[in-house]
């Protein structure tokens, strides 16, 4: 069962995102995005995310981390993300 994590740095205008599956036999399987931080953009990382979680199969994201400096968090946050 592939178990994937993913990781968000939060930067001012854009937010970098990588989800990984870690459950492999060889390398570790790296999917890296970049996301503005608009309205627009976060929905759209919301349903990148939604979608590399299986889509509600089940075969999802198991654990995400979030890097950011406090005031972007907020912003994040408040996106429901």
């Amino acid at each position: 069962m592939p178990y994937r994590i993913a990781g968000i740095d939060v930067h001012k205008k854009k937010l970098a995102v990588v989800v990984a599956d870690v459950e492999v036999e060889d390398e570790y399987q790296f999917e890296r995005r970049w996301y503005g931080s608009n309205p627009e953009q976060l929905q759209l990382l919301a349903e990148w995310l939604y979608a590399a979680a299986g889509g509600g199969s089940g075969n999802g994201i198991h654990r995400a981390i979030l890097e950011t400096g406090l005031g972007s968090a907020r912003a994040v946050l408040e996106a429901k993300l």
